[in-house]
């Protein structure tokens, strides 16, 4: 049950706050972890960001700056930095190191806000404030982006703890920053001058500002505001501790080798194997996807899908039910009818009726698919029943849904998933993914020898323009599982692209964090399909941040509108089923010969097999959240299930 319930940690994440003066960029830190429910194939969860703020194609009206030259590249082996970076990312520092330098920038960012605070009459010009909140908006981001990753990636524990504290301060900084009358004050003195000679860019700036302050209650009586404040710290508390229980998550279960039949032979032998014979299998992607799509034994699948929803139940589940009431409070308090609204105000959906009309009509439009669709996996599990001598309940439970709809890939489809497994070695689909990208973007990729990162799996990458040969950025790639890391995948912005003071821009940095099968002794590691369309999905963001042209922090990247924050990486999706890009992607890892189109057809063929049940499941998930925040009293793991059961059928594992 709790990975359903967990899901909700996306609104916890999105919704918890609203964007701070000087903490804009927190949406970009993990903007793109946000929209998973319409990923295909893909759940995305979201680290402990605040509200995404919005843009409008700035990037087709940015005013234009001039990038800083960069230097011939080396790698600093001693300071771990390139050109361009503000920071060395090899985290050799200690715990009290993360909370000396959180104070630091806090400082630094007060006196900021102190300066604008004090502006009086004709000391109130567009640049006084709006240039001054820009700039700490930069400087706090640069910062606040070094200290929380080490809780997402950090093998280092005593790290993790004290990132998700310094996290801690950080947010309530925020919140104390959020409810400066004084700043908001001169906003409504700017908003009342003649804004002709701002850029556009600029100008929404200055709109986005004032409405995210108002939505904090700024405009209303001092007691009010009192509320808030204290109710955004409780909530963001809450946030912190619910985020670090699931990374710290570490379930292992065992099971025999007979327990894991149907499982690809490689997989097994990659489990670690106890004394006792048995293998272990944690609840890392790598080891749950495996088990619930090809295990043939259902219980192995009923007690890993029971592992899974049961993660971290006892500590989060009232972590969130508490959050829960807490957003409906503070939503009351700011005079919204609910916290699905207060959040929906800002989207192209403007309202939860909206929402939940909108997820009903498409739901009932997708029953009849999922009806026949339904009626297979059913007849499939009918035979499968017989061809093991176990009884056919006639049912279809909650972990049978992966494992029959593989079956139907393969048999009504004929995709050999195990085949194909072969011709996707990572370090081909790299290769080709890098290809198609630096084709399609007129970009360069560069591969960093010896980085000094946070773990000695990390790869660095420097990202130039081919033509004019322009630093565009770098990106880290972190792609296998370990103990205490973010658990999915997932893209992190690390540092913004956006302009300095003097002009010259600074360049982006993004961890693309994934985890995908470790190599074995013999053979490399070798994805799925889908993890191929994961791995360009999770890129295209990576991209687009490093991309961004805009000027300011809280408008770069992936901190567009939440309505349109997925369209770039969905649409790059579709060359992960385009047959040349597949080829340029492929290869067989021991004999090197390219993707066969009798492999190949077949999974193109397969792209809108079961989509009928993968979107009902997607609006169940978007409808408990919904309806979590409109009737905030519900028990969570009732809602869920009455919710899970009406539009598709089958009840969560109890």
């Amino acid at each position: 049950m709790l990975v359903a319930v967990a899901r909700i940690a996306r609104l916890a994440s999105s919704v918890g706050t609203s964007a701070s003066f000087f903490a804009d960029l927190s949406g970009a830190r993990s903007a793109c972890l946000a929209g998973a429910l319409s990923s295909r194939r893909q759940q995305h969860a979201i680290l402990s960001a605040r509200c995404h703020c919005e843009s409008s194609s700035l990037a087709l009206n940015v005013a234009r700056s001039r990038r800083a030259e960069p230097s011939s590249f080396s790698m600093d082996a001693e300071k771990g930095t390139a050109p361009g970076i503000l920071r060395a990312w090899d985290f050799n520092v200690s715990p009290e190191d993360l909370h000396t330098r959180a104070s630091k920038i806090m400082d630094e960012c007060r006196k900021i806000c102190d300066k604008v605070g004090a502006l009086q009459g004709d000391e109130i010009t567009f640049e006084a404030v709006l240039g001054e909140i820009a700039e700490g908006q930069r400087i706090f981001a640069n910062e606040r982006l070094y200290l929380d990753l080490p809780m997402y990636v950090s093998a280092k524990k005593e790290l993790r703890d004290a990132s998700a504290e310094v996290s801690s301060k950080l947010n309530e900084f925020e919140i104390e920053i959020d409810m400066r009358t004084d700043i908001f004050e001169k906003l409504l003195v700017l908003e009342k001058k003649d804004t002709s000679c701002l850029s556009p860019e600029r100008k929404r700036f200055l709109e986005r500002l004032i409405k995210l302050r108002k939505r904090d209650g700024l405009h209303l009586d001092a007691e009010v505001q009192k509320q808030v404040k204290q109710l955004k710290n409780d909530i963001s508390d809450l946030e912190v501790k619910y985020n670090k229980n699931c990374n710290e998550e570490n379930t292992v279960l065992e099971f025999t080798e007979e327990q894991l039949r149907g499982t690809p032979e490689d997989f097994i032998k990659s489990l670690e194997m106890v004394e006792s014979g048995k293998r272990k299998v944690t609840l890392k992607h790598p080891h749950v996807m495996p088990i619930m799509k090809m295990a043939a034994d259902p219980e192995t699948r009923k007690k890993v899908n029971f592992a899974c929803e049961s993660r971290c139940v006892t500590e989060n589940i009232p972590l969130l039910e508490k959050a829960i009431s807490l957003r409906d409070k503070k939503a009351h308090i700011l005079h919204y009818p609910t916290h699905a609204d207060y959040i929906t105000e800002l989207l192209m959906a403007r309202s939860a009726a909206n929402v939940r009309r909108f997820l009903t009509e498409l739901a009932d439009k997708l029953q009849p698919l999922w009806a026949k669709e339904k009626k297979v996996l059913l007849e499939l599990k009918e035979e499968e029943c017989k061809r093991q001598g176990i009884p056919f309940d006639g049912e279809l439970h909650c972990w049978d849904v992966a494992f029959y709809k593989n079956l139907v890939e393969e048999r009504h489809y004929k995709v050999d998933q195990e085949k194909l497994r072969a011709y996707f070695p990572l370090d081909v689909v790299m290769k080709g993914l890098f290809g198609i990208y630096e084709l399609l973007l007129r970009l360069k990729f560069e591969e960093i020898e010896n980085p000094a990162l946070w773990h000695p799996e990390v790869r660095m990458f420097k990202v130039t323009d081919s033509e004019t040969k322009e630093l565009l950025g770098y990106f880290f790639m972190d792609l296998f599982p370990r103990e205490g890391k973010y658990s999915h995948f997932c893209n992190i912005p690390l540092q913004a692209t956006c302009c300095k003071p003097d002009g010259t821009r600074q360049i982006g940095v993004v961890a693309v964090v994934c985890n995908f099968p470790k190599p074995t002794a013999d053979k490399p590691s070798l994805l799925t399909h889908s993890d191929v369309e994961t791995f360009f999905h999770e890129f295209g963001h990576t991209m687009h941040h490093l991309c961004s042209q805009t000027e300011l922090v809280m408008f770069e990247g992936t901190t567009v509108e939440r309505d349109f924050l997925e369209c770039p990486s969905q649409m790059l999706e579709n060359w992960c089923w385009d047959m040349e890009s597949l080829g340029r992607m492929s290869k067989h890892y021991s004999s090197g010969e390219p993707l066969p189109k009798e492999l190949a057809d077949p999974l193109i063929a397969s792209r809108l097999a079961n989509v009928g049940q993968f979107n009902l499941r997607q609006i169940t998930l978007a409808m408990f959240d919904l309806e979590l925040h409109v009737k905030p009293q519900a028990e969570t793991a009732k809602l869920f299930a009455e919710i899970q059961e009406k539009l598709l059928g089958y009840k969560p594992q109890p």
